[in-house]
């Protein structure tokens, strides 16, 4: 409840700090329009006027674009199926040892290059090139997650075997978190990173600001008695100015989280679409879904310039 409620108060910044500053460039021309429609012809609390059936179509719109974006790369494209098969296992050339199950590879998957790390997600062994060093805002007092509870499962159920070995394996899967405030993520691979970034994490933000967008639409309307000054059931209402200062509160606000609901699920494809097409010499099996653009505007969308490169 509280992670819902900081997602609802900061969503916005998170955004930001998600995508990157030039997310805040993209949101000023919509919501400029917004305010000198809003403010310019003015609203009435409990009235549906022109600025409210803009807003409205405004929110409609972003949100109908969000929704078949996530549509189109869950249930058409299904993206995630290149990452949760961890396709780079199976790419590892050479064998160098076998302990039990577990394959042991000469090269990273990713780079070619002798491994000199281990991910705790997959344990794939991979270059330190091709290793995510922990983000910033990981270990936050909201919006904490572990990432691979399935994989913490499986060790649990596979317990009877070798106990040590699971739960050494089940504390790796347990101390692997994100952040679903910032979607940033502990170390691990570059496939693991951009697997829980961008299927797990990115997609949580980008539904609350979905979500977060819609009460802020009703809200003139579910309390419309209360803010036009009418009678209510406890007798008290606000009207007057302060009503129309709420009133338009929400309808800038409604906007801003569905356009930062969009802007965030236009960032998870993209870098998702970046790591295969960048990794597909080595993996053959990624199939991105169109040459990355390089243009400069797409790169500061993809990359924010505090964030570490995947």
């Amino acid at each position: 409840m509280i992670a819902v409620l900081a997602g609802a108060v900061l969503g916005p910044f998170t955004a930001v700090y998600a995508v990157g500053p030039v997310a805040a460039v993209l949101f000023l021309p919509l919501l400029a329009v917004q305010l000198g429609v809003t403010l310019g012809l003015g609203v009435v609390p409990g009235s549906f006027t022109i600025p409210d059936k803009v807003t409205a179509g405004l929110t409609a719109g972003l949100l109908s674009l969000y929704f078949l974006l996530l549509m189109h790369t869950t249930l058409w494209n299904k993206l995630e199926a290149y990452f949760c098969n961890t396709p780079w296992l199976r790419h590892t050339g050479e064998l160098q040892a076998v302990e039990g199950t577990r394959k042991y590879a000469t090269r990273c998957p990713f780079t070619g290059h002798r491994p000199t790390m281990r991910c705790p997600s997959c344990e794939a062994r991979v270059h330190d090139s091709a290793f995510h060093k922990s983000d910033r805002l990981v270990a936050w007092f909201v919006g904490e997650t572990v990432l691979r509870w399935d994989a913490a499962k499986l060790c649990t159920d596979a317990g009877e075997g070798n106990v040590k070995r699971a739960r050494q394996r089940l504390d790796q899967c347990l101390d692997f978190r994100g952040n679903t405030l910032f979607a940033s993520v502990s170390a691990c691979c570059v496939g693991c990173a951009t697997w829980q970034r961008c299927f797990n994490l990115l997609p949580r933000m980008s539904l609350s600001l979905a979500m977060t967008s819609l009460f802020f639409v009703f809200v003139p309307w579910a309390f419309a008695s209360f803010l036009s000054g009418g009678s209510s059931t406890s007798g008290q209402s606000i009207g007057g100015g302060g009503a129309k200062a709420i009133h338009v509160t929400c309808d800038v606000l409604g906007v801003l989280f569905a356009q930062a609901a969009l802007v965030v699920q236009v960032h998870a494809v993209l870098r998702a679409n970046e790591f295969l097409a960048k990794y597909r010499p080595m993996v053959p099996s990624l199939k991105p879904l169109f040459q990355p653009p390089k243009w400069r505007l797409v790169q500061h969308i993809m990359h924010a310039p505090w964030e570490q490169a995947i």
